[in-house]
């Protein structure tokens, strides 16, 4: 009797130990059609079963072997370096083959942020707020084999660039990479990677984020926040969301629309529920779309976010400067460069975006390997996603053809050299910004600029001579500072 006990213990544990046994699996971000990083020793990463050995070969030379770790531990080679062009098929033997193909070597760029990068190229159930203009136009024209798409935790994998897949992709990303590949005759690899409504802390690993002092109160504080707040808060949008519903059946009808729903919280506590939501999912978008894309080396990022921070602009340098050391450091590119987009204009200016512009500016010239592409200028006062997308693409692949490339463009408007403050004036000397530029205002009337002394700041009178403004203000003997927008 024991004897058969044994039998049928020893079978059980053969078929357990043959279940838990895994075919060879590449990282999600790799896949047949994709574009590999040029120029550098890039990565190929995936996962095996303990111990297994991975063979990686292009043709029948073998490149590079691993040793599996596991379902949660990635096995990782280096890959030879490739030129710009197409690559022969890659394999991946273990237990299981994969192999890739149609493959080719260009620039990776990674599009993340909020709703505006997130905005695809055509009006859709995918996005209902996408269309940038001259979409049916753009998508009938969206032709470019040489340039290819991925979006993070999508369901395509890569896909060469054609009508029919980039009218869901990122209007701002393709447009920037069009452009890219354009002017450097080489391939190039979108992945999107973005999320409408999204604060930057969603996107700081969590770990940078719990570094910050005082974090572990900030989070014990909103929690009890959300445990009070939270189903009144919940209940409140719900009734919102009704009272949607109803008033457009209403509207079908020619019926009277129903009375807005009186909110239980208020102003205040709206806010407060939205700080602590904030602070408790801290570093989910990076875990769930960024993380996983570090298994492959990169070119850049651009990034488009912000509106979601801009109540708390005080703080976003600081985080976004953690930010991006956080993703440099997962990726192990230490000089990872980013393009940051400039908020555009929206709502007739004031408010807390020019606070939020200013942190922008201070992040591309204090961090390292990081660059602002302007665009208070290509927005729509009333419609927070414009759908001039074809100059926010061109703006960011300007800034990184002009500083990650190193390409003698030019990228930027004027920026101001030097101020002088005396005799109740304050003298702005610019730098025109490029060759062949010169200080020149749309309007042909120069308006924006403020002088302030004793912090009560007021509208200047300007006169212009080359690249000189003098800002003057009845009443103000003793300017002190000077802002614009």
């Amino acid at each position: 009797m024991k004897r058969t006990y044994l039998s049928v213990f020893v079978i059980i544990f053969f078929n357990l130990g043959y279940l838990v046994h895994a075919d060879i699996r590449l990282a999600d971000c790799f896949g047949s059609g994709m574009v590999l990083q040029r120029d550098v020793s890039a990565r190929l990463s995936g996962y095996a079963d303990q111990d297994e050995k991975v063979t990686v070969r292009i043709g029948d030379q073998v490149i590079g072997q691993a040793i599996g770790a596991g379902p949660r531990r990635m096995w990782s080679i280096t890959l030879p370096v490739f030129k710009a062009g197409s690559i022969a098929n890659i394999s991946v033997v273990g237990k299981n083959e994969i192999t890739l193909t149609n493959l080719l070597a260009g620039d990776v760029w990674v599009c993340s942020g909020q709703s505006n990068m997130a905005m695809s190229l055509a009006k859709g159930p995918w996005c209902p707020y996408g269309g940038a203009q001259n979409a049916e136009h753009e998508v009938a024209a969206a032709d470019h084999p040489r340039i290819r798409l991925f979006i993070s935790r999508g369901k395509e994998g890569w896909s060469a660039c054609t009508p029919e897949i980039v009218k869901k992709f990122s209007a701002a990303g393709y447009f920037f990479g069009r452009k890219l590949q354009k002017e450097l005759d080489v391939p190039i690899g979108l992945v999107q990677a973005a999320i409408g409504g999204t604060p930057g802390e969603y996107w700081t690993p969590r770990a940078a984020r719990e570094a910050w002092p005082g974090f572990a109160a900030e989070l014990e504080s909103s929690q009890k926040v959300l445990r009070e707040l939270k189903p009144i808060f919940d209940a409140d949008r719900k009734a919102w969301a009704e009272r949607r519903k109803i008033s457009l059946q209403a509207q079908k009808k020619g019926q009277p629309i129903p009375k807005a729903p009186a909110p239980q919280l208020t102003d205040e506590q709206n806010a407060m529920v939205r700080a602590a939501i904030h602070v408790e999912t801290a570093g989910q978008g990076y875990a769930a779309l960024i993380k996983p894309l570090t298994a492959m080396t990169v070119k850049g990022v651009i990034w488009y976010q912000g509106e979601a921070n801009a109540a708390r602009a005080d703080q976003y340098a600081e985080l976004m400067t953690h930010l991006i050391s956080g993703w440099r450091a997962d990726w192990g590119q230490p000089s990872l460069p980013f393009v940051i987009m400039q908020l555009v204009n929206f709502g007739g200016g004031g408010g807390t975006w020019p606070a939020l512009r200013a942190a922008q500016q201070h992040l591309a010239e204090t961090v390292p390997h990081t660059s602002l592409a302007v665009g208070i200028d290509i927005g729509n006062a009333k419609n927070i996603h414009p759908a001039n997308k074809q100059d926010v693409g061109k703006r960011l692949a300007l800034a990184a053809l002009k500083n990650v490339y190193r390409e003698d463009v030019v990228s930027s408007g004027p920026v101001v050299k030097s101020v002088e403050f005396s005799n109740g004036k304050a003298t702005l000397t610019f730098d025109p910004g490029g060759k062949d530029q010169h200080l020149v205002f749309k309007s042909g009337e120069v308006s924006g600029f403020e002088l302030a002394e004793d912090g009560i700041f007021a509208p200047a009178s300007v006169q212009q001579s080359g690249g000189i403004l003098t800002l003057t203000v009845d009443g103000i003997c003793a300017p002190q500072a000077v802002r614009y927008a």
